[in-house]
């Protein structure tokens, strides 16, 4: 059959646009795909931490006990693991005359003489679940994001966790971190914290948090913030956290 240079050519125009639609399908859901997983991934995290044991917003400040010790924080895991103690791993943290002798007799007799005492700071760290935990500000806050009208801040971004010298062994980490990228406080205050900031003042970051559970894996106590505030001069400045 004879065929017209015009038919011919349109031919070719429905050939070549079938071409083009085939080569583009493949690729165009791979961006969406990605996003639709970090989302995925994100909802999981809250899920989980959601479904912890959640504090009292209501729980007044004095209730907080201030965290000065590493130690602190292992008889906060050993609580929450809900795991017998390991005695011997805790006074080998706790005691210098159980550490400095090498006469088995002597040890055991340290051991059995301090376990009431180890007893003791699980029980009470068992009933003592809200937690205050100050960081150094300098390298926590980034400048003030004039067009956010807040503090970008890094303190509890995801995979973050702080220990203390004296007993690094367990550390503390917040299952909610990612509510508090962005730090909010009046106009007053944001300049005074800017200025001390940007002078590389000493200023605090004050975490109010909940001990929530033991992660095994990390010998971590993970913990709910319940509240933050900036202590500058001596003064706790309350935040918000800006979504």
């Amino acid at each position: 059959m004879k065929r017209t240079l015009p038919a011919l050519f349109a031919i070719a125009l429905i050939l070549s646009a079938c071409g083009k639609k085939e080569t583009a399908t493949p690729d165009a859901p791979a961006p969406v795909a990605t996003g639709t997983t970090d989302l995925a991934a994100k909802a999981q995290v809250k899920a989980a931490a959601a479904s912890l044991p959640q504090a009292d917003p209501a729980t007044p400040s004095a209730s907080y006990v201030d965290i000065t010790s590493g130690n602190q924080l292992m008889y906060s895991y050993i609580a929450l693991s809900g795991v017998p103690p390991d005695y011997a791993a805790v006074a080998q943290r706790i005691s210098r005359e159980y550490t400095s002798t090498d006469d088995a007799f002597r040890k055991q007799e340290v051991l059995d003489a301090i376990k009431p005492q180890i007893d003791a700071r699980v029980s009470e760290a068992k009933t003592r679940r809200y937690l205050r935990y100050q960081i150094n500000g300098q390298g926590a806050l980034s400048p003030y994001a004039m067009d956010k009208g807040a503090f970008p801040a890094k303190f509890a971004e995801a995979g973050t966790y702080y220990y203390m010298y004296d007993n690094g062994d367990y550390k503390l980490g917040f299952t909610n971190g990612d509510g508090y990228s962005l730090l909010k406080v009046d106009q007053e205050a944001a300049r005074k914290i800017e200025a001390a900031r940007s002078s590389y003042k000493n200023f605090a970051i004050v975490v109010y948090a909940y001990a929530q559970e033991a992660d095994m894996s990390a010998r971590q106590v993970k913990a709910q913030i319940v509240k933050v505030a900036i202590k500058l001069n001596g003064e706790e400045i309350p935040v918000s956290a800006a979504m």
